[in-house]
């Protein structure tokens, strides 16, 4: 990825007087013949409510009402510029609120927020797309991927539209919605493959032109695609540090986009990025509400345009009174649920972090729950399933749907230990641990040459495993269907679906062990050689 070029100001002959003539109030800043503020979320993921953060001292932290409170606050505070509210995607999937509706809530409660734009995101394809063009249909919104092909053609579904003009106070913004081509892999292949998820930046070559020929005043990219920056803060609240280090797949893509655009909102990744790209603004606020992002755009009366971030701001709800019509209509939505959601299913003795790679005792313990229900020798977890952390003490059904929203099902298969291999080998293509284990242990040499990083496998009992011997797998249909590029299922000799959900494996699991629950501490995943800090567990 091309370095981000410095941005270098070279100003004229009148500003250089005015920095001499200081008293003079011919000096004074000449106002922007046009301007509008961007605010925008992305990944909110179905999260209505607010809840505590891991960072937040006990806190509440996002939620509609309040977010729709902030939207008001921003508004007003600069009352000269009109304020447009857009999403980086991945809107609804997640929550029991939200996905005991199929997603309905959260497009009304967007809708009061008064959102413009979303970019389709790759979980909005999690219900199917006859779900999602009901969805389509309720918002008041523009949902918007200029990226999402029929197959094999060159013409989009007729659901979809590529970009948006949203005018306001004569301010006309123009937006053109972006999806992450990784969706075939990282959605369920099955409700995805009528499609194709073409390069962001062919898509943004394409329709800005257009845009601009349809009197758009400013162009913004709302991609449902993301990147990271090493700025140390991880997922706390902070800046990225001046010259931070970003990268990621949405910075190639409009790095390597030849029309110009004004400000680009990113997703997907869940992560904090405030960088540029050619000196234009790019930002993301992190994911499920917690925060927004603030950018400017201006245009001057010669027609030069500038955009600047303004910030990533906390979404605190116990800092501003909520928007008492989104707080009626959630309040609403829960009072259905409440029943059903509150119930505590299981006592920790821990909080369980949620992994991103490696071996996690949260992970074990779902892939346990799945073994026991499928009567398996192995069964076998993606990490990116696995959606939250758990706290110590109760845990509730809210907490475990939320862990596991997908409703994904089990499906066993009979499989050769030489299959097994080849999909462990999949697992650490990139020298992280992808899958969680259960019923088997696992060495390998992450430095190993690709395909030959499994060094050995141990099951249960203590045999080794045979690539000549049979082995009953169980996995979820989302990386048994070919999900994250697991191919190797498909070829297995036996594939038994299972009518059997992910949560409710967990759920019956959980409640059946002793409490406090015992946490599985022995790694299932071995580095070797080992790392000094190996083999600890988090």
């Amino acid at each position: 990825m091309p370095r981000r070029a410095a941005v270098r100001f070279r100003p004229a002959l009148p500003a250089l007087l005015c920095a001499v003539i200081t008293a003079s109030s011919a000096c004074a800043p000449a106002a922007p013949e046009a301007c509008a503020l961007i605010f925008s979320t992305n990944d909110t993921h179905g999260r209505l409510l607010p809840a505590e953060q891991s960072w937040s001292d006990g806190r509440p932290v996002g939620g509609s009402a309040a977010l729709a409170a902030y939207v008001a606050r921003e508004r007003s505070a600069t009352p000269e510029c009109p304020l447009f509210v857009v999403s980086g995607g991945d809107i609804m999937q997640g929550t029991p609120i939200s996905n005991f509706t199929d997603g309905r809530s959260t497009i009304e409660a967007m809708n009061g927020i008064g959102y413009d734009a979303a970019a389709i995101g790759n979980h909005e394809f999690d219900w199917g797309v006859d779900v999602l063009l009901e969805r389509v249909a309720d918002a008041d919104f523009a949902m918007l991927s200029a990226n999402i092909y029929l197959r094999d053609t060159d013409r989009h579904p007729d659901w979809v539209r590529p970009w948006t003009i949203i005018e306001r106070d004569g301010i006309r913004v123009g937006f053109v919605g972006l999806t992450t081509p990784s969706t075939p892999i990282v959605a369920r292949p099955s409700l995805v493959a009528d499609f194709d998820f073409r390069p962001i930046s062919d898509a943004l070559d394409r329709y800005i032109p257009e845009v601009r020929a349809a009197g758009a005043d400013f162009v913004v990219a709302v991609m449902h695609e993301g990147a990271f920056c090493d700025d140390g803060a991880g997922n706390a609240p902070g800046g990225n540090a001046p010259g931070a280090a970003c990268e990621g797949s949405a910075l190639d893509a409009l790095a390597a986009t030849t029309e110009r655009f004004d400000y680009a909102v990113t997703g997907h990744t869940h992560s904090r990025v405030e960088t540029e790209v050619r000196g234009v603004p790019v930002i993301q606020s992190y994911a499920n509400t917690t925060a927004y992002g603030l950018g400017r755009i201006d245009r001057s009366a010669n027609g030069d345009v500038s955009a600047h971030r303004l910030g990533i701001r906390q979404v605190w709800a116990d800092e501003i009174a909520p928007d008492p019509d989104i707080e009626r209509l959630v309040a609403s939505y829960s009072a259905e649920i409440a029943a059903l959601v509150d119930r505590v299913i299981v006592e920790l003795p821990e909080a369980l972090p949620a992994p991103r790679d490696g071996d996690f005792p949260l992970g074990r313990i779902v892939a346990d729950a799945q073994r026991h229900a499928s009567a398996a020798d192995v069964a076998l977890m993606n990490n990116g399933g696995i959606r939250r952390s758990l706290p110590a003490g109760p845990v509730t059904f809210a907490d475990l749907f939320e862990l596991q929203p997908f409703n994904n099902m089990l499906v066993r298969h009979t499989m050769t230990g030489a299959q097994l291999l080849l999909t462990l080998e999949h697992s650490v293509r990139d020298g992280e641990v992808d899958l969680h284990a259960s019923g088997i242990v696992v060495r390998y040499d992450p430095a190993a040459p690709d395909g030959e990083r499994i060094l050995d496998v141990t099951l249960d009992d203590g045999s080794p495993l045979r690539p000549e011997g049979r082995y009953l797998v169980t996995a979820n249909d989302f990386i048994a269907t070919g999900g994250g590029g697991y191919t190797t299922f498909a070829e297995a000799e036996v594939i038994d679906p299972m009518e059997v959900a992910d949560l409710e494996t967990l759920v019956a699991y959980l409640e059946a062990q002793p409490q406090p629950f015992p946490i599985p501490r022995a790694p299932r995943w071995i580095e070797s050689p080992a790392k000094p800090d190996a083999g600890r567990s988090p």
